[in-house]
């Protein structure tokens, strides 16, 4: 093989890779109607799901799990917990349900919404091993950010100073040594909390040890306040999400690897179960809402929501399972299967960082790779630009119009 026929095979696979990418990405940017997942909610006026779903190019569409058909106004009238403010504007409140009155003050106070999406838990995000603690100090109004981060990936918790980049002794001795006599067993395997002052109040990191044992580390007017809590070490914890909200109901969330979703109440650290069965953290998005009368978790894996309704007790009361309309025509699923028989990824829905995947078409694929096997034999017959040589032959076998795109530009041997 010449140089001259390494270089145009060089050539030929990168136009073909390259075409892989950009060609999909911009098929779909114009004719693919991607839309984000429907937003479902319980109802405490129907006692039953209501959800509002998105048709594309900005339209929506609001019902109820039986069916039934919403105006917005309805949709925002069924859902007075959420859309409290119009009430508020409409000198509606407080208002009745089920025996009990809610003002605006009662109905803010009992609300409370967390999302946790798939991309952003450990193990699908990048992630910096260095966090800061801040100070809870009673005296002090505004949360400052402290000057220095902690790690605790060796065999101490380690604070270093991020103006001087020098390890702070006195603070890793003082943490450490506490740490050391509760039974720690470093390193950390997770590490839970909101590393921003952008928050209510500081509720600290909640650690794992690497024998699977949490711990809650705060720092109060400069000295450690650390509790080992009871959750259970066989807890295959995934991760701890944080939470900092003004209820104080809990302190934030462990999702095992097995999916299991807890919320760690801040009485005692006790563990509630939410009752979701299939969720893949890995995979699927989950969202919780509370409202004075209900609590909400649905999940989604990008097809399907589904939704779980509980009482205040997080008791099931009733679920639903939503499919996601696709609003793409029919006819362009075909036409994209049709003309790229796969497609070359670099993203990710449940990544963060890049994530090289190889796509594949559907059966009708097969069909447009035998189009552009015959248009290759054509053109090569009356135009010098093809000839039909076994490895051009191949390669529109093997890439369809990919590699027939690339033949047109790069011309023959």
């Amino acid at each position: 093989m010449t140089l001259h026929s390494v270089s145009r095979t060089g050539s030929l696979i990168l136009a073909v890779l390259a075409l892989a990418v950009f060609l999909p990405a911009g098929f779909d940017k114009i004719f693919v109607h991607d839309v984000d997942d429907p937003l479902i909610f319980y109802s405490p006026v129907l006692k039953q799901f209501i959800y509002q779903e998105s048709l594309g190019e900005h339209r929506f569409s609001y019902r109820d799990e039986s069916g039934n058909g919403y105006s917005r106004q309805e949709f925002e009238a069924n859902l007075p917990f959420h859309y409290h403010r119009n009430l508020e504007l409409q000198n509606a409140l407080p208002i009745e349900i089920e025996g009990r009155l809610f003002d605006a003050q009662a109905i803010q106070q009992n609300r409370q919404g967390l999302e946790i999406k798939a991309r952003h838990l450990r193990g699908h995000s990048t992630r910096m091993e260095l966090y800061p603690l801040f100070d809870n100090d009673p005296h002090v109004a505004m949360m400052p950010f402290p000057e220095d981060v902690f790690r605790a990936t060796g065999p101490a918790m380690e604070f270093i100073n991020a103006d001087h980049n020098r390890i702070d002794r006195d603070l890793t001795e003082a943490f450490t040594a506490v740490l050391d006599d509760l039974g720690f067993a470093f390193p950390a395997t997770v590490v839970g909390g909101r590393p921003t002052n952008l928050k209510p109040f500081d509720d600290g990191y909640f650690i794992r040890d690497s024998t699977g044992h949490v711990f809650h580390i705060r720092r109060v007017q400069g000295r450690p306040e650390i509790i080992r809590t009871g959750i259970p070490p066989s807890l295959d914890i995934l991760d701890l999400v944080i939470s900092e909200n003004r209820r104080r109901e809990f302190h934030g969330l462990a999702i095992t690897r097995q999916g299991g979703v807890f919320l760690i109440s801040t009485d005692g650290y006790r563990l509630i179960q939410l009752p979701l069965a299939g969720y893949d953290p890995t995979t699927m998005d989950l969202k919780l809402l509370i409202d004075p009368l209900y609590r909400t978790a649905s999940v989604s894996d990008g097809k399907y929501v589904r939704a779980v309704a509980m009482d205040e007790e997080y008791q099931p009361l009733r679920s639903h399972v939503l499919p996601k309309i696709d609003p793409t025509p029919p006819f362009v699923r075909i036409a994209r299967d049709f003309i790229f028989p796969y497609q070359v990824r670099l993203d990710s829905q449940v990544r963060d960082q890049a994530d090289v995947r190889l796509l594949f078409g559907g059966p009708v694929s097969l069909a447009g790779i035998l189009v552009a096997v015959a248009a290759f034999v054509f053109l090569a017959k009356i135009t010098r630009r093809f000839s039909l040589t076994r490895r051009d032959a191949t390669l529109v076998l093997l890439t369809g119009f990919y590699g027939l795109i690339t033949l047109a530009f790069i011309g023959n041997d």
